[in-house]
């Protein structure tokens, strides 16, 4: 590195002043890494709780299918839109795509949106070399993960490009109740720094027997911090496979047309089990039959159930929302 003769001995006096630290002059990037890394390390070492939770084996990473839904109390709606090859993408409402590997913890990998200004947004993560993974979970894990990502100005096309580093624990397990129920879970904490600087910490729940998160916590270096937590989840009816969606629209039609309340009719399609049960029968004034009835889609281990009224037409068994006026029948 060529320097003006005024500097050096101002370069010399901080490679001087550092050494003790470092044991070498270092640029200010090869400090930040040192930094980051004894950071890391300080994990290791640190003491250790005994964990007073349920005794959990090791948890493999979740696997997920297209239409696999999940609904949070405070209005989140995420489901799984596409899988290519090992990524899974996501919508998570409106035009928002995201994709990620069936690891939810690690960074969204591409992500595209538009924004308010009616300007599409997108940007993109790598994982550098020497990326931990922390499954299979077990408690006690500790892993770094660095990455580079970039983001591309919808304006001028400029792309920003800038490293950021997690770390990732498993601290506890735990028996936690949300409105979906009673699960017991991994706790994952990640913790995301850019360069020194801590900008965010995430804590999920992990629930093994249904293969996600059923509450999650987010806390930031700047704005409001965040809790959710699952209220239903499961296959949605309108985001399954097209070959899905027609197994199910003839189960509904054979189960309303010839099963008596309270039977189901069911069938399966790939790892999807289908199950339609009718539940009441009441014909109008008019002389129209209704049946009120019970769908209910099952994926692993994930049930979403539906309840619906469909009433007899020519047409065969139609939505009773979707039934012309039938006080003129």
């Amino acid at each position: 590195m060529n320097l003006p003769n005024y500097q050096r001995p101002f370069l010399a006096l901080s490679c001087v002043l550092s050494l003790s630290l470092l044991g070498a002059c270092q640029t200010l990037e090869s400090f930040e890494d040192s930094l980051n890394s004894l950071n890391d390390g300080l994990g290791e070492y640190a003491e250790k709780t005994e964990n007073t939770g349920p005794a959990l084996r090791p948890a493999s990473l979740p696997e997920f299918g297209i239409g696999d839904a999940f609904v949070y109390d405070g209005g989140r709606a995420i489901y799984v839109a596409d899988i290519k090859g090992d990524r899974i993408v996501w919508n998570g409402g409106g035009d928002y795509l995201f994709e990620m590997t069936r690891d939810f913890t690690g960074p969204i990998l591409d992500w595209s949106y538009t924004d308010e200004e009616d300007q599409k947004r997108s940007g993109s993560t790598t994982l550098k070399a020497g990326s931990e993974n922390i499954w299979p979970l077990e408690y006690g894990d500790h892993v770094r993960i660095s990455t580079r990502s970039s983001n591309t100005d919808p304006v001028t096309g400029e792309v920003n490009e800038y490293d950021q580093w997690l770390t990732c624990t498993v601290p506890a397990t735990e028996t936690v109740e949300v409105p979906a129920g009673t699960f017991d879970t991994y706790v994952i904490e990640c913790s995301r720094y850019y360069k020194q600087w801590w900008m965010q910490t995430t804590k999920w729940w992990y629930a093994p027997e249904i293969g996600f998160y059923v509450k999650r916590d987010r806390s930031w270096n700047s704005g409001e911090d965040h809790s959710e937590e699952l209220v239903t989840y499961g296959p949605a009816p309108a985001k399954i496979a097209k070959s899905a969606q027609d197994l199910l629209a003839k189960t509904v039609q054979q189960s309303l047309e010839t099963n008596n309340s309270g039977d189901a009719k069911t069938a399966s399609i790939g790892a999807l089990d289908i199950a339609v049960t009718p539940l009441k029968t009441v014909q109008t004034d008019k002389g129209v039959w209704c049946r009120t009835y019970r769908q209910e889609l099952t994926a692993r281990n994930r049930t979403s159930s539906q309840i619906k009224s469909a009433c007899r037409t020519d047409d065969g068994w139609v939505l009773e929302d979707d039934v012309p006026d039938l006080t003129t029948q």
